[in-house]
């Protein structure tokens, strides 16, 4: 009975040691562990705080030395701008840069405008006290002109420098107007000029007209046919004119097609001039066919001439300083005058093609 005891109660010693075993871990209860890992929380969140720390430090450092830097540059900067308005601050007379530059680009549209109307800068300057004058006085260029003829017959009759009576300068000025009034010798029938700027267009390098430009030159017909009616001539010259760009890349065949165009045997456009002499003279040429077959032109003799690039707009001889693309440099001019009787009768000439 005793041993019988004896093992029941081993049995339970036993079931009760497996018992407490199972709430150990590593040989530690629960609680145990539970304190043991959220002590290593506690230290691992410590070593994390303590590298933010650290790197919050060092950002601030850096921060800190960014802000001093940045201090320097400010008080540099202000040195600087200091000096500088030092540097640009106007003397007397002086104006400031930005003025002067302001000053300068005017100075250089003006002189392109001055280029572009075809007079040089030099005949500007020179002719620059006359001007001044007109201008003072609100004379404008049609007025200018009309003096301008006063003067010539003045001059014909001696009033000019000279000291004469009011009633003598009065019988000249009433004579000095007679060239405005009415035609005399001297009053040069006038010129038409059919500038690029006006419209008249060519192409670059090419001597075919436009539609547009065909239009205009049929309905300007009228006008040329009346003032050479008025002025009693026969001839009309037509001369093409160009700029001084320089052409190359292709040979002239000008000197071989000019008659078959001329003719009326091929067109215009088979021309190919090699320079602006040859361009300007097949330009006019261009125009001359056009003219040829107005009806109200029938009679007279059309002529064909080239100025190239060589006369500027009023007749001014070029120095060769008016380079580039000038549009006011290429146009058409067209004049009326009197055949010359003694070439024709030299040359057995007699009547009108």
């Amino acid at each position: 009975m005793v041993g019988q005891v004896s093992e029941t109660g081993a049995t339970a010693v036993a079931y009760e040691r497996k018992g407490y075993g199972r709430g150990l871990i590593l040989g530690l209860t629960m609680a145990e562990t539970m304190l043991l890992l959220v002590f290593c929380l506690l230290l691992a969140a410590g070593a994390i705080i303590a590298k933010k720390q650290k790197q919050t430090a060092e950002a601030q450092k850096i921060a800190q030395s960014l802000k001093l830097e940045s201090r320097k540059l400010d008080e540099e900067n202000k040195r600087l701008l200091a000096q500088l308005n030092e540097m640009v601050k106007p003397a007397a007379g002086r104006n400031l840069p930005d003025q002067q530059w302001r000053e300068l680009v005017l100075a250089k549209e003006t002189i392109e405008t001055i280029k572009r109307a075809g007079v040089s800068v030099q005949e500007l300057v020179k002719n620059a006290p006359v001007t001044k004058i007109l201008s003072d006085n609100d004379v404008d260029a049609e007025q200018a002109q009309a003096m301008i003829e006063r003067t010539k017959v003045l001059k014909e009759f001696g009033y000019v420098g000279t000291a004469k009576t009011l009633k003598d300068l009065s019988d000249a000025l009433r004579k000095a107007d007679a060239p405005v009034a009415a035609a005399k010798p001297h009053d040069w029938p006038p010129i038409i000029s059919l500038s690029e700027l006006d419209g008249y267009n060519f192409d670059t390098g090419s001597a075919q007209l436009s539609d547009r430009f065909r239009t205009r030159l049929r309905d300007l017909s009228k006008t040329i046919a009346g003032i050479a009616t008025s002025y009693g001539v026969d001839v009309i010259e037509v001369i093409g004119h160009t700029d001084e760009q320089v052409m190359s890349g292709q040979s002239s065949n000008m000197d071989k097609g000019l008659q078959p165009v001329l003719a009326g045997k091929v067109e215009v456009g088979t021309l190919h001039p090699a320079d602006n002499a040859g361009l300007g003279l097949a330009r006019a040429i261009s125009v001359t066919s056009i003219l040829r077959e107005m009806p109200e032109l029938k009679g007279f003799t059309i002529l064909p001439m080239s100025g190239g690039q060589l006369i500027l707009p009023g007749d001014h001889l070029t120095n060769g300083e008016q380079v580039g693309d000038v549009k006011a440099r290429r146009r058409i001019e067209i004049r009326v005058r009197q055949r010359s009787r003694e070439t024709d009768l030299a040359a057995g000439v007699g009547s009108k093609s």
